[in-house]
């Protein structure tokens, strides 16, 4: 039976940074679902709006990585128009991201990860279980062909996002169906593609409690614009973003006939405490782990941080108990950062305090 140091499940940024980290003297199975063989434009990309925060670019560059510029999505437009239906309000914020192609940026991320000849790719496969042992953790994976197959490594990763299922089989394990430890919230995260009818210079977040607790968006992206929605779920999603067309029609907006449309479940951490990064030998990291913003759902800087932060304490070869230690040690400041992330969504979701935020004009811009 295979042997490998770390078995990681997802080749998202989180996967990836965990991979060209601890590859450098660790053999890594990477573990995708997708097929990364085909063209990034027909490939199955993850339901996201392909901005990178200023923290991401930081990571970026500290790892000694300049984006490529096929990675790169026009247009770049530096301020975001904030639109609040529930107070008849609006206001324009300086912000600095940079827009990507997100299929393109994981592919990127995936050829540095692959740099290695310690990291083996693994793609059109699945992990349907896992057994932990004390010296070693069983994983079940399935092919594309059907055919499951057993290895062993010293560690299994879940880097798969919000529907993680390494996360799912963890809680089960050590935390029981009537005592959840890690409370975190479920939302659809649900996209439309539209032809660009007109120049957006701008970002735009929309927030109407109609739609949604948590906020809308629109971005601007090769001649396209997305309209996507953070909905929770079971709260009839596909009508409250049938919804949300009427109202941004009704602004001005001009939005024709959707091209394409992504959907994907989106979690949505009550702070710093829905974070789980994983018991014994099984680890979580990015989304997985519940690190994604409170206040933005921006995940790909904490997937970033928290992918090198696993992929260094795996190359120290300790036990079970150090390398857990040592990762929760270089996450802290992530975990900090998620505590003002909440403190902000407080004031950010609630519509009388938003509101009096936008009529204080406080860090707005004004745009001609």
């Amino acid at each position: 039976m295979e042997m490998y140091e770390a078995v990681v499940v997802g080749a998202g940024p989180a996967g990836c940074m965990l991979a060209q980290t601890a590859g450098k003297r660790c053999n890594i199975l990477l573990v995708e679902s997708r097929d990364l063989h085909v063209p990034v434009e027909e490939g199955r990309e993850k339901s996201c709006g392909g901005l990178l925060n200023p923290t991401a670019q930081e990571t970026l560059a500290k790892l000694g990585l300049a984006l490529p510029k096929e990675v790169l999505e026009s247009p770049q437009v530096f301020a975001i128009r904030a639109i609040d239906y529930d107070t008849n309000q609006e206001r324009y914020y300086p912000k600095h991201y940079i827009n990507i192609n997100r299929g393109a940026f994981d592919r990127w991320m995936l050829s540095e990860a692959l740099i290695s000849p310690r990291v083996e790719l693994c793609d059109r496969t699945t992990v349907t279980g896992y057994t932990p042992y004390t010296d070693y953790v069983e994983v079940t994976l399935r092919g594309a062909d059907g055919i499951t197959r057993q290895i062993k490594t010293r560690y299994l990763v879940g880097a798969d996002g919000a529907a993680s299922l390494v996360r799912r089989r963890l809680e089960q394990k050590y935390c029981g169906p009537d005592e959840p430890r890690f409370p975190i919230r479920r939302y659809v995260s649900l996209q439309q593609w539209f032809p660009m009818e007109e120049e957006l210079p701008y970002y735009v977040a929309l927030f109407d409690q109609r739609v949604t607790d948590y906020y809308s968006w629109m971005i601007p992206k090769g001649g396209q614009v997305i309209l996507g929605a953070a909905i929770p779920e079971g709260k009839n999603v596909r009508g409250r973003f049938q919804y949300l067309k009427h109202r941004v029609r009704a602004t001005g907006f001009s939005l024709g006939t959707p091209e394409r449309e992504q959907g994907a479940i989106l979690l949505r951490p009550y702070g710093p405490g829905s974070v789980y990064l994983g018991k014994g030998r099984v680890f979580l990291a990015g989304e997985a782990a519940g690190l994604i913003s409170a206040s933005s759902e921006e995940g790909i800087s904490y997937a970033l941080s928290s992918g090198t932060a696993l992929g260094e304490a795996l190359l120290r070869r300790g036990t079970p108990e150090e390398t857990e230690d040592l990762y929760r040690k270089r996450v802290m400041k992530l975990r900090w950062g998620l505590a003002i992330k909440s403190m902000k969504s407080i004031i950010m979701y609630d519509p009388k305090l938003r509101g009096a935020v936008f009529r204080s004009g406080l860090l707005s811009m004004n745009v001609k």
